[in-house]
């Protein structure tokens, strides 16, 4: 089981039935672990990201339930930054996942603006909009970040919360519990 796989059927096992989304290359081994288990979570195909969001907010005020959305790096993440915001201003659970560049093409503290195509410092962007953001930066620990983030969205005042989940760690063997 890969990383991705852990965490689609982590989703599942805690009830999540719809995820929101837009493809792009960073996200592609996310998406590929929701295919295979199409018949026990649905996911809906957006038009652009900051409707992922919006879908995903609107999920979460309808249902009393997570909502969850995917976007692919760069560009495509920043683009879901309003319906983030969203959730955040108005108290509804949901739970954003990042595709990034793979770990070993990320900038660190270079002082680059960039080093992999589209790469993006998401966590510093969503750190006053969040009430968790993350960058899973190893498949070790990685249970711990998905079952942190899902707890922290529901938790008192209710918001959003962000998995950055670089290339490299979505495709790589799950390691934990």
């Amino acid at each position: 089981m890969n990383c991705s796989e852990y965490l689609v059927d982590y989703l599942i096992k805690h009830d999540v039935k719809d995820v929101f989304g837009y493809a792009g290359g960073y996200i592609v081994p996310f998406m590929d672990a929701l295919y295979k288990r199409k018949d026990e979570i649905a996911t809906h195909v957006c038009y652009n990201e900051q409707g992922c969001a919006l879908a995903a907010d609107g999920y979460a005020r309808t249902s009393g339930r997570l909502g969850v959305y995917f976007t692919t790096s760069g560009p495509g993440a920043v683009n879901a930054l309003g319906g983030l915001a969203d959730a955040w201003f108005d108290g509804y659970p949901i739970m954003g996942i990042c595709g990034n560049v793979p770990t070993n093409e990320m900038k660190g503290f270079s002082g680059i603006r960039q080093n992999g195509f589209q790469e993006m410092d998401l966590v510093s962007m969503t750190r006053n909009i969040t009430k968790y953001s993350v960058t899973a930066n190893s498949s070790e620990g990685f249970s711990e970040i998905v079952n942190r983030a899902y707890n922290i969205a529901q938790l008192g005042r209710k918001g959003g919360v962000i998995i950055d989940f670089p290339l490299d760690i979505q495709k790589a063997d799950f390691i934990g519990r």
